[in-house]
């Protein structure tokens, strides 16, 4: 087995000095959630899913990192750590880390070139952060790239689940986002006040767009509705769709933004959030 890693590992180093010259990072995110989809469908059911995605993953950031070097930055929220957990599970042990206190400060890091990649808490009703950092993400050429875990794994079993059995991470960097077979994107909309939650549920399925997960942002003085939507399918197709969904009531949408497709997690997301707030 080590033999054939050398043997890899000769081979990535050789693309990477043809590679040289090229722009860009080496990462893929969509070409990597498709390997391990298949790896673990095909090892299924002797080798437990997460035990592969993770030795997979360390794998495919060592020899990433030897084509193009590259950093990322982790939101330090101490209440919750998972998230720098989850960072190091999916860019391995060797990848640079860099804690930062704010996203914003982040975003700052992949500006002047000290980090290629940001990793953040998955938003949740509480994040009131999300809300201001929303239109900076959608002004900078960050988007969404993938979501942690990729392979979900219940806490109390060990037995693979959905994505709602654990607290989630998003990555934001700026690779271009390419079809892995099964996607996400992630949609900002904002509407005026009286629009509620169930309201916009039925809009965004008589428009025919499977939404995954809902997130009503909060604010301590809102003067509009904010929501992140997750919804299956890439891009342009969501925005057509969503498009449609909200023609009837196209006066009360302040927002509709694109925030990132990304790679849907294996066993998928389970939305949470309910009611009409």
């Amino acid at each position: 087995m080590v033999d054939l890693l050398l043997e890899r590992i000769a081979v990535v180093r050789r693309i990477a000095e043809v590679k040289t010259n090229a722009a860009g990072l080496a990462l893929r995110p969509a070409r990597e959630a498709d390997l391990i989809r298949r790896l673990t469908a095909r090892a299924a059911p002797a080798l437990p899913p997460a035990a592969l995605t993770r030795m997979w993953r360390e794998l495919l950031a060592t020899t990433t990192r030897l084509q193009t070097p590259f950093k990322v930055a982790v939101l330090d929220d101490p209440a919750q750590p998972h998230v720098t957990t989850l960072a190091r599970d999916q860019f391995g042990t060797t990848t640079p880390l860099t804690l930062v206190e704010t996203a914003h400060q982040g975003f700052r890091l992949i500006a002047t070139g000290e980090a290629e990649l940001l990793v953040v808490p998955a938003p949740t009703e509480d994040s009131y952060w999300w809300r201001r950092v929303t239109p900076t993400l959608i002004d900078s050429p960050l988007r969404v790239v993938s979501r942690l875990p990729f392979c979900p794994v219940d806490p109390e079993t060990g037995e693979p689940g959905t994505g709602d059995l654990v607290p989630g991470a998003l990555v934001l960097g700026g690779l271009l986002a390419e079809p892995s077979g099964a996607d996400l994107t992630l949609v900002a909309i904002e509407t005026d006040l009286d629009l509620s939650r169930a309201r916009l549920r039925d809009l965004i399925a008589a428009g025919g767009v499977d939404l995954v997960s809902l997130v009503a942002l909060q604010d301590l003085q809102p003067e509009s509705a904010f929501f992140l939507a997750e919804v299956a399918g890439m891009g342009d197709a969501v925005l057509a769709g969503l498009g449609q969904a909200f023609a009837p009531l196209r006066e009360r949408l302040l927002r509709l933004d694109v925030l990132g497709s990304y790679p849907r997690p294996l066993g998928g997301i389970a939305d949470s959030s309910d009611g009409d707030a």
